[in-house]
This record gives C-alpha cells, structure tokens and sequence, in this order.
C-alpha cells in the first residue's frame, strides 16, 4: 500500500506526503485522478508545494459536507467515469415520501417509479444518449435527470431536473353554503385563492394542487380531483439556469411512459451535436409532442 501511495502521490503536479498518499490511494480508482486534480488546485491556491494528510482531510470534509444530504447512489453517479457501452446515462431520484410517512404525500410513488424504472432499463435507450457525448469521459451534466416527487414542494427537485414529475390534485369550490371567511386563501400557499365580494377566487395557473384550501374549509365547500402525476420539462442550474415548466398531466404510468419514449424519441432525432435536453426543449417555448 505504501508503495502504491508513493507512486500515486508523484503522479499529480505537486508532491505528496506519505499520510496524504496512502488516503489517496484508498480513493475508488475511477474518481481517483479528479479528487487528486481538486486537492491540489485547493493546496495551489493557498500556495503550497506539497499535499499534506491535513490539506487532504480538509478537502475530504468539504466533500462531505456538501454531499451530506444525498443519497450514496446520487453521490457516486455525480462522479466522471470512461464513455464505454453500459455507462448509465439518466439519473432518476424520487422522494423518500412512503418510506418516511410524509403528511403532504398525494399518491404512491411505487407504480410510478417501477414503470419509469422498466422503460429506463432498455439498453437501446441507454446507448442512444451516450452516443451524443462526443468526449472520452462521462460527466454528471451529460446525463438525463428525472424527478419524481409525490406532493407539490418537491423534495427531490423536479423543478430544476429535465424531466420533473410531481403529483398534484385540482381544487373545485361549490359556494352555496361558503361563510366567506377566507381560510382557503390564508392558507394557500401560492396565493392561487382571492376574496372577491366574499367569495373565493380560484386562479388556475398559480395553483400547484395541495390539499390546504380543502383541509382549510370548516363548510366542505371545497373538494379535490383524483391525484395525478404533473410533468415539468426544461429545468436546469448552470451558468443559464431555467426553472421546469409544466408540460402535461397523466392519471396513468403507463400513459405518462409512452409521452415521455416520444418527448426523448424526438430530442434523439432532431437536437443539435451536444446539446443537452433542457436547453432542447427549451429553444421552442411552443414545443409539443
């Protein structure tokens, strides 16, 4: 082990200290080169012409405190790995909503994860969209994101993934026996309700489908649709980030498959060399497939 410390500390631009090479060494070989790359840039910047176990450590703790709440599986597809056939290329993350009892939670995940999970599974797919990386490694930005998030405040992020998926119910008010008191819009929390001559005012493109203006109602003027699943396309952070836009409402996995085998069919077909999803679907505000 020594040895191969020593070896692997000469191998970066800088020197390395024994302590500091052997905890490299210890690093998963795939990942290796690039945590070795960011460690000295950090001891570079500091001025530093050697790598010590504490500038390791330092570095290790930054890591880890900036990954501290992700799962180990999104961890390790965060990392670079060699564009060879088999290289995963869609990173799907749902929300932990059934395994920790989450209150806001609309609908079960499971049917929904399974068949995204069966489609996502085919390797025709898988090697269609690593042939349009055009670089000898695959990094965390060439791969496709999909979010599943079982209420609107979307834990797991769809808002900013390619493909966002959160489920969601419609509001519909009967008035005859509403008091006017107002509780339905002091809760909501996108203002989506209005007091107008004291009755509610539902505005449809602000509502993102709760539960808090019907639980809110002491008459049971308000009731809510079956849940479905809301698709959001074109999210991404970045140098240009872009919030996802709502692109459709399903009722059935199976359904909100065959949209998205298309939506991908024509990005495969018709994108500009390396241009990734969001900013494909983005070009084209009027985009539908």
């Amino acid at each position: 082990m020594k040895g191969l410390a020593r070896k692997i500390g000469r191998r970066g631009g800088l020197d390395w200290s024994p302590g500091a090479g052997e905890r490299l060494a210890q690093v998963p070989a795939f990942v290796r080169p690039l945590v070795r790359r960011k460690v000295e840039e950090r001891v570079r910047e500091r001025g530093g012409a050697i790598v010590s176990l504490a500038d390791f450590e330092r570095a290790e703790a930054r890591f880890r405190s900036l990954t501290a709440d992700r799962p180990a599986r999104e961890v390790e597809e965060m990392m670079p790995r060699p564009n060879l056939p088999g290289t995963g290329m869609v990173v799907l993350q749902a929300c932990r909503s059934q395994a920790l009892g989450c209150p806001n939670q609309l609908l079960d995940l499971s049917p929904w994860q399974e068949a995204l999970e069966a489609w996502l599974a085919s390797p025709e797919l898988n090697e269609r969209l690593r042939s349009r990386v055009g670089e000898d490694k695959i990094l965390f930005h060439h791969k496709l994101k999909i979010s599943l998030s079982a209420c609107p405040n979307g834990c797991s992020r769809p808002q900013i993934a390619d493909l966002g998926l959160r489920a969601r119910v419609r509001p519909s008010f009967e008035l005859t026996d509403c008091t006017g008191c107002g509780q339905c819009a002091e809760v909501c929390p996108d203002r989506a309700i209005e007091l107008e001559a004291g009755r509610p005012l539902w505005r449809a493109e602000a509502c993102q489908g709760c539960l808090g203006c019907a639980q809110a109602c002491p008459a049971g003027c308000v009731s809510l649709s079956e849940p479905g699943m809301e698709l959001l396309a074109g999210g991404k952070l970045g140098r240009h980030p872009h919030l996802a836009e709502p692109a459709g409402l399903f009722q059935d996995p199976e359904e909100l498959v065959s949209f998205l085998g298309r939506v991908l069919d024509r990005y495969l077909q018709e994108a500009a060399p390396g241009q990734r999803f969001a900013d494909f679907w983005i070009q084209d505000q009027t985009r539908r497939i």
